[in-house]
């Protein structure tokens, strides 16, 4: 049957109108529902405020020391006061504790701590969680500063993960980290450990201080713009196991073993990068590792620029390992040991030019290799 459009035209009518009438006769809080501010002073329960707000809620922390560990299982923010909020953990496992699916939370300028024992972190996300960490500090706690695995997305910005006792960063399955303009230092064994396909990004950030600056392993992709990987007790990025390692703009300087080490299928890309200063190598490439470097300055290493674990290159390799992998990039600069600020024991090793490096690898004008 066909119905003419003046029909067709009074249904429509009518049904906008019965859809009108239904949403004024709803209650307010069935149409939309304002977010909520819980204030919470010393002497109260953080974790109570939690308990009881509703997804969009701010719990609003008074300043002081809240001795309680926290468990957030709900969309939330909680923010912390001006004067300095620190939440110290009371409790075995992390001082804060951040599960469920499809929850997102905002801490914003809190210090956390106390976190104890066993996976004793300051900061754990784990399941399908996002999470906004902003003007976060997390230090003194057993394990890491923030653990993050499963599927959690993390952003952190102005942030410090210092003085923890193991990790400052602790990455884990598919899990993604953002770091913005943030400090990793002074932790007792690694700055960022990356483990297992996670994924983390570092703008803007201070690596100091650590046993080694960043460890990336088994498929993790590790990529850093304007960041330095300064002073640490062993290398400043080392990358094992397929892992990649991107540095754009980045400096890695004063650490006491090599500054780079790439091993076992791992890959590197270096663009406009320093590298300076460090104990032991500048670059270490072992077994099949593949690195490319493009307009990056390495100089005043204690032993070479850049070592390929070629048979020819001292160092104690494997001879049943030699080097298998490759190497790329242009416009280097790579001093040798009679150069200014040269490479004590060689600009590169193999020698250059050599089968291994392609050509204008270095910038021959800036003195980059090593003299006949």
């Amino acid at each position: 049957m066909t119905r003419s459009p003046h029909l067709r035209s009074g249904m429509a009518f009518f049904v906008l109108v019965a859809a009108a009438w239904i949403y004024c006769a709803l209650p307010v809080e069935a149409v939309a529902r304002e977010a909520a501010t819980v204030e919470v002073s010393v002497g109260e329960s953080i974790q109570a405020a939690i308990d009881t707000a509703e997804p969009g809620d701010v719990v609003s922390i008074g300043a002081g020391v809240f001795r309680e560990s926290l468990v957030v299982d709900r969309s939330v923010t909680l923010r912390g006061a001006a004067e300095g909020t620190t939440v110290s953990g009371e409790d075995f496992g992390a001082a804060v504790r951040i599960v469920g699916e499809d929850v997102r939370v905002r801490i914003e300028r809190l210090t956390v701590t106390g976190g104890r024992g066993f996976r004793g972190h300051g900061i754990q996300t784990e399941d399908d969680v996002s999470v906004e960490l902003i003007d976060v500090t997390s230090t003194g706690n057993a394990w890491c500063g923030v653990w993050a695995t499963d599927r959690s997305t993390l952003v952190l910005e102005n942030c410090r993960l210092v003085e923890n006792h193991t990790f400052g960063l602790y990455t884990w399955d598919f899990a993604r980290v953002e770091l913005r303009d943030c400090t990793i230092a002074d932790n007792g064994t690694h700055g960022i450990l990356a483990l297992h396909a996670s994924e983390v990004t570092l703008a803007g950030c201070l690596v100091a201080g650590n046993w080694c600056g960043g460890w990336a392993w088994d498929g993790v992709r590790f990529r850093a713009t304007d960041t330095e990987f300064v002073d640490n007790a062993a290398q400043g990025i080392a990358a094992h196991n397929g892992a990649l390692i991107d540095l754009t703009r980045c400096t890695v300087a004063r650490n006491a073993d090599s500054g780079l080490w790439f091993s076992d299928s791992s890959r590197g890309v270096l663009t406009e990068s320093v590298v300076r200063g460090n104990g032991r190598d500048g670059g270490l490439i072992e077994r099949d590792g593949i690195v490319e470097f493009y307009r990056c300055t390495i100089l005043d290493n204690a032993g070479v620029g850049i070592r390929a674990a070629a048979s020819e290159c001292v160092g104690g390799f494997d001879p049943a390992n030699p080097y298998k992998g490759w190497v790329k990039g242009v416009g280097n600069v790579v001093p040798g040991p009679t150069a200014e600020h040269g490479n004590r024991e060689a600009a590169l090793c193999p020698s250059y030019p050599g089968s291994l490096w392609p050509p204008a690898f270095l910038d021959e004008e800036s003195g980059g290799s090593d003299p006949d």
